[in-house]
């Protein structure tokens, strides 16, 4: 497995922002958070970090996230599931 290091930023919106350098493949990869230059969390920052409160219908609806499935594939979901799965066995292979 290749390793490439480089520094970002996590953003106050929960962003990770990276620069890449140009040629990476497209595909899926590993990320590891490594905190530089800062203390390291205390646990009751952990667990604060850890803790989310979720969305009410109407606030996921104007945040804009429904659709999105429609929107990125044409298939219906079992049908795009089974695919997914022989395109990650073919991978494998």
């Amino acid at each position: 497995m290749d390793a490439l290091e480089l520094r970002g930023r996590i953003t106050r919106k929960g962003r990770l922002e990276v620069e890449l350098p140009a040629g990476i493949p497209p595909g899926e990869v590993r990320v590891r958070i490594e905190r530089t230059g800062e203390a390291p969390l205390t646990e009751d920052e952990i667990e604060a970090l850890m803790h989310t409160e979720p969305a009410t219908g109407a606030e996921i609806v104007n945040a804009g996230l429904t659709g999105v499935w429609h929107e990125l594939v044409t298939e219906d979901g079992l049908a795009w599931v089974a695919r997914q799965r022989r395109d990650r066995k073919a991978r494998r292979a």
